[in-house]
């Protein structure tokens, strides 16, 4: 069964149609003495026939209004019904009225509309058979019978394929048309779900400042707001002044304290509406610096690999001619002291390779106090220091294994430069930001010298005879490539503080205590 919910209309004028003819007929009954219609010799069963008809008219209102959908071929018992009742009059009650066989053409052809094709020429050719038999039954009372009788029947006919023709047509069209809304509808909602989840923030506002669309990236730089902040509103004003675009940083300050630098850029949707784009000054500059960082770093690991044989062959001669019962006690000095330096440089070669080469970030979804109680053992075990939890658990997005080496690196630099024993824990605070989730990394150390926070995670940078400069670095690449950030804190309380900020986009995940 086809659903032709488009044929409704026809559906309810047949229905109606249907209630006219019967309501015009038990008319024509009832002033029988002034018309004359039909014929002298009906018999008694008129009344009751002109009734039934009538019922059924009045069923098929009751069905158009019952069923919310109308079906193929749900009519076809009330049309066949019509159509032998036309034939019962056109036999027996009414064989002189010609009106009768344009009714029956005007019932074919809604029928047509209400049936599945054969069910069509079926009822085309009930009517056939009506008319015919009406001329073999009464030849004598019109000349033209025959040529009336044969141009209906194909006129029947014709008008059945037609119809079935046209509504054949419809439904393809209408196919057609559902499928290219289909299809409009699915592109929108891809280019809505791209829009929302891209990383620049885009918002449309009226000339007057209200917003009409606005991106997820867009609110968590102007606040989740009806109206552009004060700022950009009057950069927008300008804009549409004097058409040029201002690259100053604008400085968006928000109720809970925190503050973001942003970039804004404007483009003409019409003469009413603005296409404003959003952009994060750090997160531009820090894409910047990444892919500086990057090259560097391939040109760097491009040198390591020319270093690293050559520093091989030295450290091995120099650790051969240690082994000389020839050496005195200053030379045998010196070959210690290559060996060293030719140790912390094979570290320097490590480091830079593994920046070179870390792999893409696969973050998962990470139930932050479990995941911290394993690696606290861990590292207990393996250094024999404790470590301290605090805070309640969330669902963070991290990389599993570059998370294990971002808060190894971070404890290890806790021990070195800091004070832990067993009065003395390394704590690890989890804190809710807003609507981000941190972790810190505190120590009782000294913490990091004033002067030397503007350098802290940059590369190759150390304030130790011993260390590498690249460690601090590394934890700052493998937070980015996560969407986390970095960030030192000095303390009153504590020593050294470094707080790791996860990625917005999973904050409201509290697991339950």
């Amino acid at each position: 069964m086809y659903s032709a919910v488009e044929y409704q209309p026809v559906a309810k004028f047949y229905a109606y149609f249907t209630l006219a003819i019967a309501a015009l007929f038990l008319g024509f009954y009832l002033f029988e003495d002034q018309i004359h219609w039909w014929s002298p010799t009906s018999p008694k069963i008129l009344p009751l026939a002109l009734s039934g008809y009538f019922a059924l008219a009045l069923r098929n209102i009751y069905n158009l209004y019952r069923h919310y959908q109308v079906m193929l071929d749900q009519f076809l018992p009330s049309v066949m019904a019509d159509i032998l009742f036309f034939g019962y009059l056109l036999l027996y009650l009414a064989p002189f009225q010609d009106d009768l066989s344009i009714l029956l053409l005007i019932t074919v052809g809604l029928g047509n509309f209400l049936v599945t094709k054969r069910y069509g020429y079926l009822l085309a050719a009930m009517a056939t058979i009506m008319v015919l038999s009406n001329w073999f039954l009464f030849p004598h009372y019109s000349t033209d019978a025959i040529f009336s009788g044969t141009f209906l029947s194909v006129l029947y006919f014709g008008e059945a394929f037609i119809v079935q023709t046209i509504r054949d047509r419809l439904s393809e069209a209408k196919t057609h048309v559902e499928t290219t809304q289909s299809l409009l509808t699915s592109a929108s909602k891809i280019n809505d779900l791209i829009i929302e989840r891209m990383q620049t923030g885009v918002c449309v506002a009226s000339n007057s400042g209200v917003i009409i669309s606005i991106n997820r990236a867009a609110k968590e730089r102007l606040g989740s707001v009806s109206h552009l902040p004060p700022e950009v509103f009057e950069r927008l004003q300008e804009w549409h002044e004097f058409g040029v675009q201002n690259d100053n940083t604008l400085q968006m300050a928000f109720l809970d304290g925190g503050r973001v630098n942003i970039l804004v850029s404007f483009a003409q949707i019409d003469e009413r509406t603005t296409l404003i784009f959003v952009e994060d000054k750090d997160t531009v500059a820090r894409r910047a610096n990444q892919f500086k960082m990057a090259s560097l770093a391939r040109m760097a690991a491009s040198i390591a690999h020319e270093i690293r044989n050559p520093l091989s062959a030295i450290s091995h001669a120099s650790q051969l001619l240690v082994e000389s019962p020839n050496l005195d006690a200053d030379d045998e000095h010196l070959c210690h002291i290559i060996v060293e330096h030719c140790k912390r440089m094979d570290t320097i070669i490590q480091n830079v390779l593994q920046i070179s080469r870390r792999n893409s970030s696969d973050p998962q979804r990470l139930d932050l106090s479990p995941w911290l109680n394993q690696f606290k053992e861990e590292f207990e075990q393996r250094h024999k220091l404790p470590i301290q939890i605090e805070g309640e658990s969330h669902f963070i997005r991290f990389d599993p294994s570059q998370f294990q080496q971002v808060l190894w690196n971070l404890c290890s630099n806790a021990m070195q430069y800091g004070r832990v024993d067993e009065e003395h824990p390394i704590l690890f605070q989890v804190q809710s930001l807003g609507q981000r989730i941190s972790l810190k990394v505190i120590d009782h150390g000294d913490g990091v010298p004033e002067a030397e926070l503007p350098f802290l995670f940059e590369p190759f940078h150390t304030t130790s005879p011993k260390g590498t400069g690249l460690g601090l670095y590394l934890i700052k690449e493998l937070c980015e490539a996560n969407n986390a950030e970095i960030r030192y804190h000095n303390t009153l309380q504590y020593g050294a503080c470094f707080e790791i900020v996860f990625a917005p986009d999973f904050q409201n995940n509290k697991v339950s205590q």
